[in-house]
């Protein structure tokens, strides 16, 4: 689906502290954020976690990928934000060069105990592809 977007796609993977395990874990382990993500402008995504309840920014909120902001690192590296346009965000926005209003989500940390007892954590953008 991503090819047919006719646009590059990145592959952008997760930054992980702890064990080999931590890099292992399926997303339901990591609360969420996925270890490897295949993006491209245009394309439908999945909020994964709550973000900004009262605004509509809740795990499950679908929108489309406008854009994506590195810093000089390209992909693999995390972006600093990803700019979507959501169905049904009710905050404040930032509009795009087209006069699409966006909300940049940025990547966020999650902590968990591997099944070793060492502490594990997962840093990545809380999307998936919808």
């Amino acid at each position: 689906m991503l090819r047919s977007l006719n646009r590059p796609i990145a592959k952008i993977l997760a930054v992980h502290t702890g064990s080999r395990e931590a890099k292992k874990a399926n997303s339901d382990v990591a609360k969420g954020l996925e270890a490897q993500l295949l993006l491209a402008k245009d394309a439908c995504v999945m909020l994964t976690a709550n973000i900004w309840t009262r605004a509509g920014l809740v795990n499950g909120s679908i929108g489309t990928i406008e854009d994506i902001l590195f810093d000089e690192q390209k992909p693999p590296s995390l972006p600093i934000a990803i700019f979507i346009s959501f169905e049904k965000y009710e905050g404040p926005t930032i509009s795009n060069s087209e006069a699409v209003k966006v909300v940049p989500i940025i990547p966020i940390k999650q902590t968990w105990e591997g099944k070793s007892g060492t502490q594990c954590s997962r840093l990545q953008v809380p999307i998936c592809l919808a």
